[in-house]
């Protein structure tokens, strides 16, 4: 039944990629900094050795790479919660139906994991192509490290999925749990 109800919330989120244009850009601005920051970390921490406390200051620029991010994944889940707002009558017809609580949860689930994912990917690789291009041409004076590209995408993957989940797990859990009549008196 969970399978039928990622299949239905791909659809949606399918219907929906007009909605989703914003985090998403958001989620890739985060992405392109993470990425970019943790190709230049071993140049970075060379520098700030000179400067003394260079653990510290490595750590503060992942810090900060890494709050940007966040910031474009609290998008997905302000534009999760307006989705559901949104659909609260197509709920309460899942709901009255017979559909149970967990696939219409996955279902509602599937969109902000869409948009953590392209915006992570499509910010992951415009930084990689960026950097190699800034690599090549002779900008970056602090080189470029092909693992923390890797690394850097991994992460920005990883964190985006994970805090899109945890962000939109509660109002999407709460939107399925009201009662059917409450839903499809609320409209939408």
């Amino acid at each position: 039944m969970i399978s039928k109800g990622l299949a239905y919330g791909y659809l949606s989120a399918r219907r929906r990629l007009r909605e989703m244009a914003l985090p998403v850009v958001t989620t890739a601005t985060g992405a392109f900094l993470v990425v970019l920051v943790f190709a230049m970390s071993a140049g970075i921490s060379a520098q700030s050795a000179s400067l003394g406390h260079a653990e510290e200051i490595h750590r503060a620029v992942i810090l900060i790479a890494v709050t940007v991010l966040l910031v474009g994944v609290v998008e997905v889940a302000v534009a999760t919660t307006r989705t559901i707002a949104h659909r609260t009558r197509e709920l309460g017809v899942l709901s009255a139906t017979g559909v149970p609580r967990a696939p219409v949860v996955a279902a509602l689930l599937v969109e902000p994991v869409v948009a953590a994912v392209l915006g992570a990917v499509a910010g992951a690789a415009l930084a990689a192509v960026t950097g190699i291009v800034l690599a090549a041409l002779g900008f970056v004076a602090a080189g470029l490290s092909y693992g923390g590209l890797a690394l850097g995408a991994l992460t920005a993957v990883a964190v985006s999925i994970g805090a899109a989940v945890a962000t939109s797990i509660l109002p999407t859990w709460n939107a399925a749990s009201r009662p059917p009549i409450r839903s499809l008196s609320a409209g939408g």
